[in-house]
Parts: structure tokens; sequence; C-alpha cells
């Protein structure tokens, strides 16, 4: 296997979400086919989640200096750090290509190519860029790194047809991206604290899994839960996700105690905080809910509902409806309202043998989706464009 790529990736995350769990799923396919893949972390001493996720899977690392995005009250250590960053980082990169010597680059991120501009610009290496969302462009700075970005980027992958759709609107063309849709991410043991649910023997489980936050709808959830727990006594709502002391989660503590205050739910809603062990979580749940009101590109959650042969009910956002057969595998709502939600969980809590065979058809709609070819696709991708290959885009430009 000694003609496998030789991936670099630019992995400067200082979290562990969804984007994060795609790119992880893509390398550690390729790993598992003979690749070399080395990704570049944040060098500051509180970044140790990344390099323990990375390692879990059997993916090397190395760390680097990445610039910080600018927040309320640091703006002076940013202004005083940032330059510093760049330049020790573009020097690191540069001396990581001449010793790992990679046949391609992969990156996901417009801050991290932003980080090595220098150096990706004298590099010639070929780019791979996994697209988890649409491109970055509210300002003059983020277009200028994109228009960079479609330059010197040799394929792009779309992790749905909405996001392809996105770059091509955003000046990258058709020919130039493939699809590979998420596969269920591959969770590595489970966590700090075993899972504890205190379930009723007959609770018929509703699950929100992901981050508790107002875009991903979570508080539509809970009034669409809310309007049925009279009709359903028997059903539970489950909320797994991080609310923490930090000023970022206090959106999700504020719903945390209004459900708390509420004498109708507070009972039957379990906020259960960060949970890794997903598959048990599923296994326990009935219904899973992702009610997104913002142009969600491609949630892994539903891939692992898939997998353990749950139903979804979705949004009609972004790349949602392509993940789910209407009336086959999962229900779309035919719009983001707390009624249209409460009447698709009706259809299920009304009809246990529904939500039994739209759980079987979602485990077999993984194979359309794609996911047993997720690796084979994977590594054609990386196959098909040679070391010596230099995007004609980028070529033009010179």
């Amino acid at each position: 296997m000694t003609d496998r790529p030789r991936i670099l990736a630019l992995f400067g995350s200082a979290v562990v979400f969804g984007q994060e769990r795609g790119n992880i799923e893509a390398l550690a396919a390729l790993r598992e086919q003979g690749c070399k893949v080395l990704c570049l972390v944040r060098d500051e001493a509180w970044c140790t989640l990344i390099p323990a996720t990375l390692e879990a899977r059997g993916l090397a690392w190395s760390k680097v200096p990445y610039i910080e995005h600018w927040m309320p009250g640091r703006l002076r250590w940013v202004l005083f750090r940032n330059p510093i960053a760049f330049l020790w980082a573009n020097w690191r990169f540069m001396k990581i290509v001449q010793e790992f010597k990679p046949t391609h680059i992969h990156a996901f991120n417009q801050l991290y190519v932003l980080n090595f501009l220098i150096a990706l610009m004298l590099v010639r290496t070929p780019m791979i860029y996994r697209a988890g969302d649409e491109p970055t462009i509210h300002n003059w700075v983020w277009r200028a790194v994109w228009r960079f970005v479609v330059r010197r980027v040799d394929r792009f992958v779309a992790n749905s047809q909405f996001v392809a759709r996105s770059l091509c609107s955003h000046h990258v063309a058709r020919d130039r991206v493939t699809v590979i849709y998420n596969a269920p991410p591959g969770r590595v043991g489970g966590g700090d604290r075993p899972l504890s649910l205190n379930l009723p023997s007959n609770a018929r489980a509703i699950v929100f899994i992901g981050q508790i936050s107002e875009h991903k709808g979570v508080h539509v959830l809970v009034d669409a839960f809310r309007s049925l727990a009279r009709d359903y006594p028997d059903a539970r709502l489950l909320v797994a996700g991080r609310i923490s002391d930090w000023s970022g989660d206090a959106w999700g503590q504020r719903l945390k105690d209004r459900v708390a205050s509420d004498p109708i739910i507070r009972e039957r809603v379990a906020f259960l905080g960060y949970v890794e062990d997903v598959p048990i979580l599923l296994a326990r749940s009935e219904i899973h809910v992702t009610p997104s009101l913002f142009n969600d590109p491609s949630p892994n959650v539903v891939m692992e509902a898939k997998l353990a042969s749950k139903p979804s009910v979705v949004f009609p956002r972004g790349g949602l409806p392509e993940l789910i057969d209407h009336g086959v595998d999962g229900l779309i709502c035919h719009e983001a309202t707390v009624p249209a939600l409460a009447a698709a969980l009706r259809s299920y809590l009304d009809d246990a043998t529904l939500v039994q065979r739209h759980g079987k058809a979602a485990f077999a709609s993984l194979k359309r989706l794609g996911i047993p070819d997720f690796k084979r696709r994977w590594l054609e991708v990386y196959s098909a464009t040679s070391h010596l290959k230099i995007s004609n885009a980028f070529r033009d430009d010179q």
C-alpha cells in the first residue's frame, strides 16, 4: 500500500460537533484503507479533547498555532497574538510538509485555510475540501478567503446535495463537486459516566440529540411535546446535549429552567447533558427528532438514528429532506412550526406499528444514501486527485 495517499489535515477545531465528527469519519475511513493521515491541531495547552478524539480513531496529530476569532474583551490579545501565530503556523506547516511529504491536503474550514494562507500559496500539493456547510461570505475578509479556496482546491466533497448547490452558487463548477453523505459516527467509549435514563418500563421516548441552541429548534420540540403531553401519559422527551455554566450555554440553561418550572412536563422531560453513548440512547428511544430552524446541511444524528432503526421527524430545512423519504422511513413536517411537529409526533404516538415499519425502512435507507460505499468513495476521491495535478482554476490564475 505504498501508493496510498499521505494526507495532511487542517484540524484546528476546539470542540467536537457534527462538522468535526464528519471529518473524523472521512479521515478514519481513509486511514483504514492504508492512507497515512496527520492532523494539524491547535497548540494551546487546553486543547486536549480533539487530540484524544483523533487518537481514539487511530489518527495521528501534531500541534501547531492557529489564529483566533475576535471575541469580546480579547481584542488586544487577538491583535497581538494572531500575527505571531500566523507566521509561526506557516513556518511550521512548511517544515511538516518537508518531513511528512503529503500527497494531499484535507481542509474543511475557511479559517483553517486562512491560518496557512502563505504556505498554501507556496505548496502545490492538491487540496480536498470537505464542505459540511455553506460557504462563509458575510464580510469582505471571508469572501476573499472563499475566492482563494475556490481557486486553490482541486476537489470539493459536499455532505448533501443542498451543500453542493450552495457551492455551485458560490463559483464552484458542478463537475468539481462530489456528494458523499455522512456515515454514522463511530462513537468511542461511553464518556465519563454511564448513561442512566430511569424511564418507566412502558415509556415511549422521543429523543433529541445535538447542540442545545435556538437554531436547532429544541424549544419548538419542547412546546410540541407539551401540547401532546396530556394525551399521551406514557410519552417522555429526552434531550441530549451539553448545558454548562459557560455563557454560550445560557440559552439552553434558560430552556431547562423553563421546563423545570412547568408542572405539565417537568417530570416528563429529561435533560441528559452531553451523551457519548448515543447508540444506547437511541436503542431506548422510539422516535428521533431533528427540528432545525436553520438550513441544517446533513446532521450526523439522522444517520445514527437510521443505523439504530429509528424513524426521524425533521423540518424541511437545508439537506434534511434529502435524508428522509417522507412516509417511508420518517416524516418531514410541512413547515417548521409547533403544530406541524406536534402533528407528526402524534402520527407515531398513535401507531406503534408505523414506528416499527418506518424504523426498519430507515435502516434500509442507509444503502440509498451510499453509506455502505462510504469508505470506497472517499478513497476514490483522493486516488483520482494525482499529486501531480493542479486544478485548472488555480493554474489559470497564475
